[in-house]
This record gives structure tokens, sequence and C-alpha cells, in this order.
């Protein structure tokens, strides 16, 4: 009885797992790329925080472009003196966007995204490798063709906002 419970609930949770998996085609995959190719101006709103001391506003220009037989995009964003280097690919076997972001400050981060298709976004949790405790979640929302609205959060173990 309880193999045929344990078995029946793994099912199930199998089942969901698999529906709330986001498999996507090489086709798929490279649609949701090229929403960010090109050239864009991008502006950043830094609210007061940890990591920031008062809120502060950038402005910048921001390049995307897809290389390596277009499997990968390539972001470079320039705000004033720091710039910043991405690489996204999807990643068919574990069904996600790998995201590589490199800054001039020397740090950088890793991140997992999952496309949204029905609210035209693409979530990002931050992978802490660490193993600090801090959570990231940057949320980018395709508001048209022109406009992407994104919204970053950092936070420590206690939940305290740091960015």
């Amino acid at each position: 009885m309880k193999k045929l419970i344990l078995t029946t609930t793994m099912s199930l949770i199998m089942g969901i797992w698999n529906l709330s998996a986001q498999k996507l085609s090489k086709n798929s995959a490279f649609d949701v790329l090229t929403k960010w190719e090109g050239n864009w101006k991008n502006k950043a709103v830094f609210e007061k925080s940890f990591w920031t001391s008062e809120r502060t506003e950038t402005r910048g220009i921001t390049k995307s472009n897809l290389i390596l037989s277009n499997n990968y995009l390539e972001t470079i964003v320039y705000n004033g003196e720091n710039s910043s280097k991405y690489i996204i690919v999807y990643d068919q076997t574990s069904n996600q966007f790998n995201r590589w972001e490199f800054n001039s400050d020397g740090n950088n981060t890793f991140w997992t995204g999952k496309w949204k298709k029905s609210d035209n976004s693409m979530t990002w949790n931050y992978i802490d490798f660490s193993n600090s405790g801090v959570s990231g979640k940057i949320t980018e929302k395709f508001k048209s063709d022109e406009i992407i609205q994104t919204n970053v959060t950092m936070k420590d173990k206690s939940g305290n906002i740091l960015l």
C-alpha cells in the first residue's frame, strides 16, 4: 500500500513538474533571444538600499546581437564609466535560459531564466555559488518592440534588500 501511495504521489509530482517545465524548440528559443537584439537606449533608477547609498539614475546604451551560429545572445551595456557584458543561451537539457554577467569592476554573476510567453516576460533567478545566502530576481517585461521594463531585486539571507 505504501508503495502504491508513493508511486501515485511521485507520478503526480512529476506530472505537475513536466507541465511547468519550459520546453522550447531551437526556433522558439531563437525567437525569444531576438527580442533583445539591437541597439537600445537605457535608463536605470537605483533606489536607496544597502548597496546604493542614495537614489541614483543612469543613462546609457545597450547593444545586443546573436553570436556563434545564432545560439547565444551577447549584450553589452554602457553606462558612463561602467560597462557590463551578458551572454544568454537556452539550454535544451535543463529547459531554461542561462545568463552570465560580467562587469567592468571584475564581478560576475550567473542567472537562470524562464520565459513566460503569455506575459511576454522573462524571470531570472540568481544562482549564489558562494553560498552567502544572497538571492536575486530580475523580471524583464517586453512592453512593446521598443520598450523593455526591468526590475532587479537582490536580498541577503535575512530578507534585507541589498539592491
